[in-house]
């Protein structure tokens, strides 16, 4: 039996309010630059990868430049603290810290390290606070 025009129209309507579901009528094979979405269970739903290679030209990607300067901070800042060192702290403290910090994505060539070293040098102190904030948070209330 052949869809009502309403039919057809709620179909359209509801493809367009849910662009998930277009995406899971596709082909169940994931892009390879892409990671699951949490608590999918989908494994069709999935969202781009940090550090995606663009398709028009593959040596530049997408980075946030606070994440980096989170990452790369994070072992010399807990050093001056006496607290957990375990992975799940860690994982914490920058969740809590880049939660605080507004994110600076940039697009830049993969080997490219003057917008790394202009953006340590504009945004490192804060970065610095807000892990020393997120490291007072995660000390006072560990979640093990």
């Amino acid at each position: 039996m052949a869809k009502s025009r309403t039919e057809i129209d709620k179909d359209m309507m509801y493809r367009k309010i849910m662009p998930t579901s277009a995406k899971n009528n596709r082909s169940a094979g994931a892009d390879e630059h892409s990671i699951p979405v949490p608590g999918g269970g989908d494994p069709a739903r999935t969202r781009p990868a940090a550090g995606l290679q663009l398709p028009e030209s593959q040596d530049m990607v997408l980075i946030n430049l606070m994440e980096d300067l989170v990452i790369s901070r994070l072992e010399s800042t807990l050093m001056r603290f006496n607290c957990c060192k375990c992975n799940k702290c860690k994982k914490d403290i920058a969740a809590i810290a880049l939660n605080k910090l507004t994110p600076r994505y940039v697009v830049m060539k993969q080997n490219d390290d003057t917008k790394k070293a202009k953006a340590e040098e504009e945004f490192g102190s804060t970065v610095t606070g807000a892990l020393v904030q997120a490291i007072m948070l995660v000390k006072k209330e560990p979640r093990h």
